[in-house]
């Protein structure tokens, strides 16, 4: 079998996330610290303001942009809360921007304070530069000739190629993938520390996602017309909502409103807000949806227990209606696939660790195996059921595509009992029996210690 390009790497900087590191390929110690200074320049106020002072490079994701078609300029919003000035934008600033949608953008600049009409002062970006994450789809197409997609995205998240990590992971991957606009919204409660968040981080850096770690405003979600602003649903593919199980902490009109947007996202792809102030807002995007929960809370315990039912979207419902009285089987309509997870295994257990550290799939060749079973997903559309119409039918149809093209051959009556909520992955790998993989590659074996090959990579295209 071919080597697989992975990468292992200490952290040196205690600030730095994983997900950053990788991301960024900062495996050194001198790479990690040059490229923390740069994210927290643009993440803290006070050191924006010494990195402004003194003209020091910032380095941010690119999200919300707002053009300015008059004046010629577009206004990038800084994650401590700033804006700046990009003037005389060109048709390369353009095609970022645009590409925004698809792909995971940063941008590094150096913040200038100009002065503007009648002595008004901005920022404006100079020595601006878009750095778009690579994909490697010519050793993913490689690999895939030899391995199934879904262990070498096991490795590209840090997992082992085992069962106990295939029952966590495809649950999560299935949000990445929209089979004919047809987007799969997962929800998944499992205990602490089993790599929800470092699941959700990592994807951030390999896909079109965004990871909240709380629940967000609707001007955050939606946008803003007041400021022609539009929010995450609109420049995303993919959103990660973690600790959904806190959303009950949120004000009832709040919470109530922000639950109606969700519901209209999730059904039509339409993301809006009201009808009735200059805030209001609207657009269609199909973004998929990946609620998180944690299930040690022991009110949700309690909530839970309190169900007769052990069908695991029966569970959720009930917990969503009964504990934050919202209507819940709207929700769970929407829902491709549920699961509710008293014991699952640990990160400590799944991680692919060797020599002390974990092993990672080189980021540029798992961004390659997404965007190939993307497209497959979306060109080669299968259909488990055909002579039905509706919702259920397009949701098992695009469950059933995605899964076979992560090589997974799933049998119809399995495929309706995940649908339903009366099995889940994790219980289909521990049993080892109620599902078979496709033949599309010829092996399908996991890697061993010599089929490693590792990296070492610069950081020229950011430095």
């Amino acid at each position: 079998m071919s080597d697989l390009p992975l990468v292992s790497f200490k952290i040196y900087v205690k600030d730095l996330s994983i997900d950053e590191i990788i991301g960024f390929r900062a495996y050194t110690e001198d790479e990690q610290r040059k490229v923390a200074e740069m994210l927290h320049n643009a993440q803290d106020k006070a050191k924006f303001y010494k990195a402004v002072k003194y003209s020091q490079p910032i380095l941010f994701k690119l999200n919300g942009v707002n053009i300015d078609v008059f004046n010629d300029v577009a206004k990038l919003r800084v994650p401590c809360g700033y804006t700046i000035i990009v003037k005389n934008i060109n048709d390369e600033i353009l095609n970022y921007i645009e590409l925004n949608r698809e792909e995971t953008i940063y941008v590094k600049a150096k913040p200038i304070v100009k002065h503007g009409y009648k002595g008004r002062k901005y920022i404006e970006a100079e020595e601006l530069e878009f750095i778009i994450a690579t994909v490697d789809t010519d050793t993913a197409k490689e690999l895939l000739n030899e391995y199934k997609a879904y262990e070498l995205l096991a490795y590209g998240f840090g997992y082992k190629p085992c069962n106990e990590s295939y029952g966590l992971l495809i649950p999560r991957l299935l949000p990445i993938f929209k089979p004919q606009n047809i987007p799969l919204h997962v929800i998944s409660y499992t205990p602490p520390n089993t790599g929800k968040s470092t699941f959700a981080s990592l994807l951030e850096r390999v896909w079109s996602a965004y990871y909240y770690t709380e629940t967000p405003s609707l001007p955050q979600l939606v946008g803003d017309g007041r400021f022609n602003s539009y929010g995450v649903a609109y420049h995303y593919r993919t959103i990660v909502f973690d600790e959904f199980d806190k959303i009950g902490s949120l004000e009832r009109q709040r919470l109530e409103e922000l639950w109606r947007v969700l519901q209209t996202g999730m059904e039509q792809g339409l993301w809006k807000r009201g009808v009735s102030s200059k805030a209001d807002i609207s657009y269609k995007n199909f973004v998929s949806l990946l609620f998180f929960g944690n299930v040690t809370d022991e009110d949700i315990l309690n909530y839970t227990s309190q169900s007769t039912s052990v069908n695991h979207k029966d569970k959720l419902e009930y917990l969503i209606r009964e504990k934050y009285r919202l209507s819940s089987k709207q929700f769970i309509d929407r829902i491709v696939y549920a699961e509710y997870l008293i014991k699952a295994p640990s990160t400590d257990e799944i991680l692919n660790v060797q020599d002390g550290e974990v092993v990672y799939l080189d980021p540029k060749v798992t961004r390659g195996v997404l965007k190939i079973i993307d497209e497959k997903c979306f060109d080669d559309f299968k259909k488990a059921e055909s002579d039905k119409a509706g919702r259920k039918t397009r949701q098992l149809n695009a469950f059933y595509t995605v899964l076979y093209h992560l090589g997974l051959e799933i049998e119809l009556d399995t495929l309706h009992e995940l649908y339903n909520g009366n099995v889940t992955f994790s219980e289909l790998y521990n049993e080892g029996e109620k599902y078979e993989t496709t033949d599309e590659s010829e092996t399908g074996e996991a890697a061993d210690v010599s089929d490693i090959e590792y990296v070492e990579w610069d950081m020229r295209e950011v430095i």
